[in-house]
């Protein structure tokens, strides 16, 4: 079996990411490949996510929030994503979209929708 973006599975595994508005209004739903990368999902999918630093987790602009997931939906935060997170001030149960990889089902908001 061939690896998908670095986790096992089938290439044709798809999990599926809903985007709320802050109000809870439900922006758009998009269906990845498992173990995708949530920035590039969401660039790819035309969604406004920021990324001054270029996705390499420095800046804190694409922080979001995942408001619903099973625990193993995303990736544990790194070392980088947790100090980046604190540096920047944001809230701590923040994720960095350009360093989060989702493995499941997740809903997530962030302020800038």
């Amino acid at each position: 079996m061939i690896p998908v973006f670095g986790f096992a599975g089938s290439k044709s595994e798809k999990i599926k990411i809903e985007l709320y508005r802050r109000t809870g209004e439900l922006l758009k739903s998009i269906s990845v490949r498992k173990g995708t990368n949530l920035w590039v999902a969401l660039r790819r999918f035309g969604i406004p996510i920021g990324a001054s630093c270029s996705g390499v987790g420095v800046c804190g602009k694409c922080a979001v929030d995942i408001t619903q997931s099973s625990e193993s939906a995303v990736n544990a935060p790194s070392e980088l994503e947790q100090h980046t997170v604190e540096r920047q001030g944001l809230p701590s149960n923040s994720r960095l979209a350009c360093l989060c990889r989702v493995t499941g089902d997740v809903s997530i908001q962030a302020d800038y929708w």
